[in-house]
């Protein structure tokens, strides 16, 4: 168990301006699995190292790459998180493929690939790498897609995924547009359905569990 009074130090590595908006928010705002503030436990050092993505439909497979990739870079135990779109009827497709099948398709995305309305899962991989090992932790968000793209915030597939969870003024709303709605907004998305805060809290959870590390937080 951790004896130090200190923060505990993740080392998140990412080139991603929406993941670091994200976290900053994840940061200040979510709460542990016991209603613990993530703040008051934790403290994030983004490092923004650019790290080549690995082209792998599995997503676990993927970030597991990419952390050690990243772990060989800075010297120090970091995470990389990625996210994707899993097709109702398979187990991994397009998982880590959406990022660039999207990067290609963009509006487009929905009708080439015939997927309107179609059942969904989101999921978010962490991948922490301590030097010793790498250990994953997966979030997952059910939903399914819209017909065609609604929302501004053009993060990805936010555009396009509804989260089958949303009741109330969510309901039937893409991410985008979650975080378009002044009622909801970044933090409602975040707190209510991410599946890369799911995916980030089990990783908490077993960072606050683990034995100190070899290298402590230095302010």
């Amino acid at each position: 168990m951790m004896v130090s009074n200190r923060k505990i130090r993740v080392v998140f590595v990412t080139s991603s301006d929406f993941k670091i908006k994200e976290n900053q928010v994840f940061m200040s705002e979510c709460l542990l699995n016991d209603g613990t503030p993530v703040t008051d436990l934790f403290d994030f050092d983004i490092r923004q190292v650019p790290i080549k993505e690995v082209l792998e439909v599995d997503i676990n497979a993927m970030v597991m790459a990419e952390v050690t990739k990243a772990y060989s870079e800075i010297r120090v135990p970091c995470i990389v998180e990625h996210a994707g779109l899993i097709f109702e009827g398979h187990d991994s497709y397009p998982g880590g493929l959406t990022k660039p099948m999207w990067n290609a398709l963009r509006d487009r995305f929905i009708t080439e690939t015939g997927s309107a309305g179609r059942k969904v899962t989101a999921r978010a991989v962490v991948a922490y790498c301590d030097g010793k090992a790498v250990r994953t932790f997966v979030g997952e968000t059910p939903g399914h897609l819209a017909n065609a793209p609604r929302g501004s915030r053009e993060f990805y597939w936010d555009t396009v995924f509804i989260p089958s969870e949303a009741k109330g003024a969510a309901k039937n709303k893409t991410y985008a547009e979650i975080v378009d709605d002044p009622t909801l907004g970044l933090l409602y998305k975040m707190k209510e359905f991410s599946q890369s805060t799911r995916a980030m809290v089990k990783f908490l959870e077993y960072r606050r569990k683990e034995e100190p590390t070899l290298w402590p937080w230095k302010p």
